[in-house]
């Protein structure tokens, strides 16, 4: 009975996982200049690092663009991003467990086939 109870949590921590993963994805999606992000703990940021405070002690983090040089992200493309990321905590079926802790997301462009080596 025990081992069902544990199969029974960890395809359930799956689903949880691809569901995140799939709604992160959505982020890349809708915001191409956005690399990468991360997702901490208050406590562990330095004042620099915090950009948005998201829920709890979370914060968005180390938000990473790919534009032109010289250009920088405004407080109103993160408060974008971290709205989406409130509404995914909002959404989960699992609210208080919604948003692992120390979680960093980055996304990988592919160059076109031309650019290729």
């Amino acid at each position: 009975m025990k081992a069902l109870h544990e199969r029974t949590q960890n395809l359930q921590a799956e689903s949880v996982a691809a569901d995140l993963a799939a709604r992160i994805a959505g982020i890349f999606e809708q915001y191409p200049i956005l690399c990468g992000f991360s997702v901490l703990e208050r406590s562990t940021l330095t004042k620099e690092r915090a950009i948005v405070h998201l829920q709890g002690e979370l914060c968005l983090a180390d938000v990473s663009v790919s534009t032109w040089p010289g250009f920088q992200a405004t407080p109103e493309f993160y408060d974008e991003i971290a709205c989406m990321l409130l509404e995914l905590m909002a959404n989960s079926p699992r609210r208080s467990k919604s948003y692992p802790v120390a979680r960093s997301h980055a996304h990988f462009i592919k160059p076109p086939k031309g650019d290729r080596p």
